[in-house]
Parts: structure tokens; C-alpha cells; sequence
């Protein structure tokens, strides 16, 4: 085992400026739906029963000469059912050679963002082979573990346990990554429904660095939808604040002479059990690096295992490192070691997760449901190479940076909606996204879906695990009421696993659908809707959206007509006002969102398609009203990740290429700070030389000042400091007009 070393590389979350408040990691009664609790009792008492099932399996295994436990290096493996067959199950810890790297400091007092965000309150759920070593210094007082669980003090639990919740005073190499959140811990004999038990009492989130043995796998067994993905998929369905991680595996470690899977498929088809459920969060492992280049800069472990899922699911599903961490071990309380293993990958995204919920918490009334968490590390994880995910990282590297300012920027310049869509609904969503931005329009849908049904031995059965199959797609109508449809990314499947990500069509087989629109402009209607029948009549969804301007510079804007478009000249944003009259026909429930007031209009003048306003009976006319957005710290606004992340041509599908259009880059404004007192900076780009003028109206559209260069400005970026001081305190409108752009930005003085 490698000697310690004095250095701690920690994962840059950005999050803005509040204090930690008391929060709990436990989810209220209030939120948890009766008939959800019912089902969950029900889960319990059926397994029961598989329990007792089990230990006879065991047993019987045992009496055929199968050892229960066996330890190889620094893996542990215990028998732990049999599978449809009778042949041996063995779960295995997912730890290789010792390796560390994690990534969240940020969220930490004193890191120069003014937060105190490190897991207060928060309770994480640790399943693993064994103990931890609850006297080790860096876990003293954090963990309880039931006597009655396996009492032998494990290396791998005791690490994970310090990765997740390790204090930040005894050894600050080996801080964990919520060090001030504890943990109840638990052996994996029993652990569906000891999971089933804390998800019932409340409980956000587990840890699952463990997987079924790959070497007593048969064929048909790899990505094949399974008993174990089943049930943990119930638990989550009937739990909708619980989220389990699991790690993907180190298959591709193992020599093909002993796994002939590892090489049949170039280590693709290697998930197993519950890496294989729909809702499980499937966590893969990329390398360390200290001082990256950029989002891209990431490599797979030699170790981790590929997907997919038989049914053709993208798995795994995020990223994290996995090599080089360094934490506790059981030998003595100060002892410390390096670890590799998508063991370790799965504890950083867990311990992210729950400094994420925390941080939900304070801005909310309620944690997030699983499916937003879900959504939001798939909408915020840097991508690698072409565009897309795929059956190797996934949807990328998780960027908890990017995912706390998702939340940060919700109402402003992105959307966080949880929704519930019933049979036969469909549900519409307008929302303006502008060039000015030099943002793409992002949609990512997830939802928790129900227990998928289990199929026959044969291998690579493509049967859908899928049961409530929901869709999501774009659309966006130009002034001649043409319209074109922006569908989400899906992969090939089980026999086209190494093609690139297509967005051509619906995705009929996943739970995570995500629509990218570079260089939007314009009114977009985004669609959530379904196929077939919706099990128990309706489905939970959350909805996150990026790329949308909710910050308004005009005062008002009327929509007349379905072209409409609110793509005015100088359009910023959406209006202060929205009055519409004809633009929405349908059953859906749709929104719209201005800054101050929705006004619908029985009649308007706009031609002969002029008929008022109408909705169907029934429909939803849901509208938004914004909050102040004079407050915002530039830093804590998101941004997706650059396009400039690959060296690859961005395929468009066949619907995109017909939009496809020479978009130049347009200037771009920033101003700050803002709120100003004696001075304001204002930034901006020019990519063609230019005169520019500087104009601030008051509320009442009165010119307060006026600046303008007396030669022209070069192409590039430049810094002008406005002299604010004499200038009333108030609301104003700054604009910063060029040739070629005037862009509108909104001020507040004090």
C-alpha cells in the first residue's frame, strides 16, 4: 500500500452566499404520500419472506462446498443467494489498487463564497460487507451500526464511510466530502429491505459500492433487467425523495481468460444486479487530475466496467473520480490509505448529492425528488467527446459546481419543475431563449419509474424494462408558421453499443431524456407527453431547463398570433408584461412566465387568424410571475459547458440540419455588481470594430445617462466603469448599443 501524502484536491463547487440553516436530512410526513408509505409496508412484508428464501438458498449452497465468504487482496466477497438457476451469487466490494481524488470544497466555510454547507443535519445511508471502524479519528461519533449486523471491521467500508462523512480536523488530506453529515451504516445481507425500511422513515439517499461478483455470472446475466434492479426500482418508485448510487463495477480489471465477457464485447455488456434498475444512480470511475485543462479533461479508469443495459439504457449514468483516494482504513484509528475502485466514485457522487440536497433545502421547503437529482446531474455533468452520452461515462463527469448553480439561477435563467402528468395529458411549457445568451436551450426530463417486468435467460434480450414511457421534444414555429422538432439523445443498444448519440426521434427506452439546442432564438415550446397507459394513471416528472431568459428589459410585449415569436430586435429576455391572445389552443397545460403580470385577451387585432384566446375544458393556463433578477452575482449564474469541449464535428440530426443557419456570435454584455452604489463595470465583446453607446433610463423610461465612444472600439473584450455616484437609488434599464446589437441590462442602484 502506497505511503500517505500530504495533499487534498477537492471537487470546485461554486455556490453562492448563505449560511447553513437547520435542515434535516429526514423527508416530513407531509411529503411522504400515504399510499406511497402503504406500498413500501407491503415491500417489507413480502420481503420477509425472500429473506428466510435467502438464508435456505445460502445454506444450501454452503452444503455443496460454496464458501460464504472469500477475500481476494483488498476485495471481499460473501455468497449471498442463488440465482434462477441455483447457481452461486457473490457480492464483491468494488475497490482495485489504492488510488484518490474528489471534488467540493466550495460548499465549505471560509472558500471565499461565504457558504457553510458540509452536510449539517444530513443522514447517508452506507450499505457495505461489514463494519466501519467507528473509532478511527476521522468517524469518532458519526456512524451508528446496529449490533446485530456483521461485527467484522472491514477496509473498504471504513474507507468509503471516511470518503462520505470524514471530519475535516483530523486529517485534512482525507476531509470526506459532507464531513459534517453521519451515516447509518449496514451490512449488505439484507440490504433491499433495510433500504426499504430507512426510505420509509425518511431517508435521502444510500451509498451501494458493491455489485455481484461478475465471475459467477452467466452470459445471459450481463444487462439483463433482474430481480435485484427490480426491487430497488420499487423501492425508489415508492419512495420519491430516495435515491440509491451504486457503483458500476471493475470488470474490465479482471483477465478475460477467467471472464470471457470482459473481451467478447471490448468491455462493453459488464453491468450487472442493481446497476441494471432504472432509477439507480450507476456511478462509473475517470482518472485523477489535479490541474485539469478544462470540463473535458477526464479519462475512464482501465477498470471500469461499460454498459449498456440489454434494453439499450444509458448506463452508467454520471461519472466521478475513482482512483487516488485517499481516506481511512480499519488497521488503527489514525491509519490512512489510497484506494481505486468505482467503490470510491460512487461514495464522491453520494457525498455530493447530499451537500446538493442541502443546499435545495435552504432555498426551498422541501428536498428534491430523486428524479431531480437525477436530472440535474445529467443536465450539469461535462460531457466527453462528440456530443452526447454514451455507454462509457454516461452522461459525463458530474460538475457539482455547475448542478449548485442550476440552482441558484432557477426562475432566472433556469427552471427546476416537479410535475405530475396524468393519462392522456400532455404538458407544454413556453419559453424564450435568445442568441444574446450564447447559451443552448437544454431540457433534461427524468422521472422514477415503476418495477420493470423480468424476461426469459436468453441473452441480450432487448425487451424494454421501460413500463411509463414519456417524451419529451422541442418544438419552435418561424414567422411562417413552419415548424421544426427537437428530439432528445439516445444510444444504439445492445447491438450497436460503440455508435455515437443520435437525437432523430423519440427515446422509448430510458428515463433520463435530454434535448440540446445550440444557438436557440427565440419562443420554444417544450412537450412532455406519453405512450400507452400510464400505470396508476399518472407519472411524477421533474423538468430542468436551461438557456431561458427570465430576466426582463422591455416593458411589455403582446403576443396576438401563434407567430409571434418574441423575437423583436432588441428583445431581451421575457417581458414585464405578456399579453396573449390566440397563442395557446389545446387540452395541455401549458405556461407561460413574465416578470410582472399575464393578461389574457378575449379579442385582439392581429389579422385574420385573430379568434381570442381559448383553452379546451379542463386546461391549465399556468402563469409565472417573476421574481427581482437585480440581485444576481454574475459568478453564480450558469453556464453550460463549452461546445469548444471536443475536437469532434457535432453531428445534427436530420430535423436540427434543417434549422441549421450561419449564426455569428453575438456581443456579449455583463454587468457588475449588481446591485451598484458609486460604481458600475460593464463588460463586453465586440467582434467586429465598433462605436459603443452607453444609455441608463430610469422606470419611468427617462434618459439618466448617456456615454459614447468617440472613436471605434477594436474586436475584443473590454471593461468600462460607470461613475453611478449622484444617481438615485432605483430600478434601471442599461443599454449597451453597438452596429451590429443593442442589448438591454437591468441595474439596481443603491
Amino acid at each position: 500500500m502506497k505511503s500517505t501524502v500530504t495533499y487534498k484536491y477537492s471537487l470546485g463547487i461554486a455556490i453562492l452566499f448563505f449560511q447553513y440553516s437547520n435542515v434535516t436530512a429526514q423527508v416530513l410526513e407531509k411529503d411522504f404520500p400515504v399510499e406511497k408509505k402503504a406500498a413500501l409496508r407491503s415491500i417489507l412484508a413480502l420481503q420477509e419472506k425472500e429473506s428466510a428464501q435467502r438464508v435456505l438458498a445460502v445454506n444450501r449452497l454452503k452444503s455443496r462446498g460454496f464458501k460464504e465468504i472469500i477475500i481476494e487482496g483488498e476485495n471481499v466477497k460473501q455468497l449471498i443467494n442463488e440465482d434462477e438457476q441455483g447457481r452461486p451469487m457473490y457480492y464483491t466490494t468494488l475497490n482495485a489498487n489504492p488510488s484518490k481524488r474528489i471534488k467540493a470544497n466550495k460548499f465549505y466555510l471560509g472558500q471565499g463564497l461565504g457558504l457553510n454547507i458540509s452536510g449539517q443535519g444530513m443522514i447517508i445511508g452506507q450499505w457495505d460487507y461489514s463494519k466501519p471502524r467507528l473509532s478511527h479519528q476521522l468517524l469518532t461519533g458519526k456512524i451508528t451500526y446496529n449490533p446485530n449486523q456483521n461485527q467484522t471491521i472491514s477496509r473498504h467500508s471504513t474507507h468509503i464511510a471516511g470518503t462520505l462523512i470524514g471530519n475535516n480536523t483530523s486529517n485534512s488530506n482525507a476531509t470526506g466530502i459532507a464531513y459534517d453529515a453521519t451515516s447509518k451504516a449496514y451490512d449488505w445481507v439484507n440490504d433491499t429491505t433495510e433500504m426499504t425500511t430507512e426510505a420509509l422513515g425518511g431517508m435521502l439517499i444510500a451509498n451501494n459500492s458493491y455489485g455481484f461478483d461478475p465471475i459467477y455470472l452467466q452470459t445471459y446475466q450481463f444487462g439483463k433487467y433482474n430481480t435485484t434492479a427490480k426491487e430497488w426500482d420499487n423501492i425508489m418508485y415508492n419512495a420519491p425523495y430516495f435515491q440509491i448510487v451504486k457503483a458500476v463495477g471493475n470488470a474490465r480489471n479482471i483477465d478475460p481468460a477467467i471472464l470471457p465477457q470482459v473481451s467478447a464485447k471490448q468491455g462493453y455488456d459488464l453491468l450487472e444486479g442493481g446497476g441494471i434498475a432504472k432509477n439507480v444512480l450507476v456511478v462509473t470511475s475517470v482518472n485523477e487530475n489535479i490541474n485539469p485543462s478544462g470540463d473535458s479533461d477526464f479519462n475512464i479508469s482501465s477498470f471500469s466496467s461499460y454498459g449498456p443495459t440489454d434494453d439499450g439504457r444509458i448506463k452508467p449514468d454520471i461519472a466521478a473520480q475513482g482512483e487516488n483516494v485517499y481516506s481511512s482504513i480499519e488497521t488503527y484509528n489514525s491509519a490512512y490509505g489510497y484506494y481505486n475502485g468505482t467503490s470510491s466514485a460512487s461514495a464522491s457522487v453520494t457525498g455530493g448529492i447530499t451537500l446538493l440536497q442541502q443546499y435545495w433545502k435552504t432555498l426551498n421547503p422541501n428536498y428534491m425528488w430523486s428524479s431531480s437529482v437525477r436530472a440535474i446531474l445529467a443536465h450539469t455533468a461535462n460531457d466527453k467527446g462528440p456530443l452526447g452520452p454514451d455507454y462509457v461515462y454516461g452522461w459525463g463527469l458530474m460538475d457539482t459546481e455547475r448542478a449548485a448553480q442550476l440552482i441558484y439561477s432557477n426562475n432566472k435563467s433556469t427552471l427546476v419543475k416537479e410535475e405530475n402528468l396524468a393519462n392522456g395529458q400532455e404538458y407544454r411549457l413556453y419559453v424564450v431563449a435568445t442568441k444574446a445568451n450564447q447559451q443552448p436551450l437544454v431540457a433534461t426530463l427524468a422521472w422514477t419509474d415503476p418495477a420493470g417486468n423480468i424476461g426469459n435467460t436468453v441473452t441480450d434480450d432487448e425487451a424494454k424494462a421501460l413500463i411509463n414511457d414519456l417524451d419529451i421534444s422541442i418544438v419552435k414555429k418561424d414567422d411562417s408558421g413552419n415548424s421544426q422538432t427537437f428530439y432528445p439523445w439516445k444510444l444504439g443498444g445492445i447491438n450497436n453499443y460503440t455508435a455515437a448519440a443520435t437525437r432523430n426521434s423519440a427515446n422509448s427506452v430510458d428515463n433520463i431524456e435530454k434535448v440540446e439546442i445550440e444557438n436557440p432564438d427565440g419562443l420554444y415550446q417544450v412537450i412532455i407527453k406519453h405512450k400507452g397507459n400510464l400505470q396508476q394513471g399518472n407519472q411524477n416528472f421533474s423538468l430542468i431547463l436551461s438557456g431561458v431568459s427570465f430576466c426582463y428589459s422591455d416593458d411589455l410585449y403582446v403576443l396576438v398570433r401563434e407567430k409571434d415569436n418574441i423575437d423583436a430586435p432588441n428583445f431581451v429576455g421575457t417581458a414585464k408584461e405578456i399579453k396573449a391572445s390566440n397563442v395557446i389552443k389545446s387540452t395541455a397545460k401549458v405556461t407561460y412566465k413574465a416578470a410582472r403580470s399575464v393578461e389574457l385577451l378575449s379579442d385582439a387585432a392581429g389579422g385574420n387568424k385573430t379568434v381570442g384566446f381559448e383553452t379546451e375544458l379542463g386546461a391549465d393556463f399556468l402563469a409565472y410571475i417573476d421574481p427581482d433578477c437585480g440581485k444576481i452575482e454574475l459568478p453564480l449564474l450558469y453556464k453550460a459547458q463549452s461546445l469548444a469541449r471536443t475536437g469532434n464535428k457535432i453531428t445534427i440530426s436530420a430535423p436540427a440540419k434543417q434549422m441549421e443557419v450561419d449564426v455569428k456570435k453575438q456581443d456579449e454584455v455583463m454587468v457588475y455588481p449588481n446591485p451598484a452604489h458609486e460604481e458600475v463595470n460593464v463588460k463586453f465583446r465586440l467582434e467586429n470594430t465598433s462605436k459603443v453607446v452607453m444609455t441608463l433610463y430610469d422606470g419611468s423610461g427617462k434618459e439618466v445617462m448617456r456615454q459614447e465612444s468617440s472613436q471605434n472600439f477594436p474586436s475584443g473584450e473590454f471593461i468600462k466603469t460607470l461613475n453611478v455616484r449622484g444617481i438615485p437609488s432605483g430600478a434601471y434599464i442599461l443599454y449597451v448599443e453597438t452596429t451590429t446589437q443593442k442589448t438591454g441590462k437591468k441595474l439596481i442602484i443603491k
